[in-house]
């Protein structure tokens, strides 16, 4: 997603106020979306990605977090699918898993985290990951890389731990 893309801006009830730039929504008083996506293979091992070094948050950190933010009248869901699809070059059927309210570095946001099986061939975008590997929890949780995205922490330990 580009910077001139318009997103939704949304009160403390994730209710839809405002539209405008990615990054906008702080300086409104406001929260934007995020619709992210934990990604298991046929073995029910997570993926783990590094981020680029080029990345706007948390450049070379690493994340099991998949996602980005809903375009302005875009589901959490549709997003999702769509950051997949742009991200790793799949197809794949998220369903949502927990809906919660956090801080970022840009701002608070509402996080809509998805699970979804995928495949282990992947056509990663380099611009977003750096590198990818999968993992079962049970080991990531056991020997977390230093340079983990915080958030990507708390959803791991939540849903994992």
């Amino acid at each position: 997603m580009t910077a001139l893309e318009t997103v939704d801006y949304v009160d403390a009830d994730d209710r839809p106020v405002a539209c405008g730039p990615r990054g906008g929504a702080a300086a409104q008083g406001l929260c934007y979306r995020v619709a992210a996506t934990v990604c298991v293979d046929p073995a029910r091992r997570l993926l783990v990605y590094r981020r680029s070094a080029e990345a706007a948050v948390y450049p070379g950190h690493h994340d099991i977090l998949v996602g980005g933010c809903p375009r302005a009248g875009e589901s959490y869901r549709e997003a999702a699918v769509r950051e997949l699809h742009e991200e790793l070059g799949i197809l794949a059927a998220p369903r949502q898993v927990l809906h919660t309210r956090c801080a970022s570095p840009v701002g608070d946001c509402w996080l809509t985290v998805h699970l979804a099986e995928i495949p282990t061939a992947l056509r990663v975008d380099p611009r977003e990951i750096a590198e990818h590997f999968f993992v079962p929890p049970h080991r990531l949780l056991a020997r977390m890389p230093s340079s983990f995205v915080p958030e990507g922490h708390r959803v791991l330990t939540r849903l994992f731990g």
